[in-house]
């Protein structure tokens, strides 16, 4: 039976590279990239292009709590039409770095029953780490301090623990510091 997974973490955090890692070698895995919907919806609203880096360096200034339900609505109807078909991984995170600290715009408590992943898969590095890989190549994320990248990836996981509480199902913290190969393997073997 395929499985649903939600993927979560805080920026560099390695969700986009593990997961384009992960369809190379599992050519039925269906990637839902939030960030690339919701780059897409507000590109609709506004008479000029959006890009993702954008969205990224601009998140709230750009990004309305209606325009995350708009893309969490289209979500949930992707889910239900492909979850018996094929696997499902959807790479997404709640909490965005703002210019006056943290937001957090998640799911309803209803709203992730109905999404109902098998599994919650976070992924996570040290605040040192985190700040390394956004310096090397920032793709639109704001540089942050070692404390905002912590507290970052535990709010990002603290959401994540609460959907898992909701609804009774288990949640995996990986961290994608461990070398590549063993955490790409033990992810395919989740999958089966």
């Amino acid at each position: 039976m395929p499985k649903v997974i939600y993927l979560t973490g805080a920026p560099a955090a390695g969700k986009s590279s593990t997961t384009k890692e992960l369809s190379e070698r599992i050519p039925d895995l269906v990637v839902w990239e939030y960030g690339a919907r919701l780059t897409e919806h507000c590109a609709n609203k506004f008479v000029r292009p959006v890009t993702q880096d954008e969205l990224r360096a601009k998140s709230a200034a750009i990004v309305t709590p209606d325009d995350v339900r708009a893309v969490d609505t289209a979500l949930l109807s992707f889910v239900r039409d492909h979850r018996t078909t094929q696997n499902l991984l959807i790479d997404t995170h709640a909490v965005t770095k703002e210019n006056y600290g943290f937001r957090i715009t998640p799911f309803s408590v209803e709203q992730f029953a109905e999404l109902a992943p098998d599994e919650i898969w976070v992924f996570y590095v040290g605040p040192d780490e985190t700040r390394e890989r956004i310096e090397k190549d920032a793709g639109g994320r704001p540089v942050v301090s070692e404390e905002d990248a912590r507290m970052h990836t535990m709010l990002q996981a603290s959401v994540a623990a609460t959907y898992s509480m909701s609804i009774g199902c288990p949640a995996y913290l990986f961290d994608t510091s461990a070398p590549r190969e063993q955490l790409i393997a033990l992810l395919v073997d989740r999958l089966k």
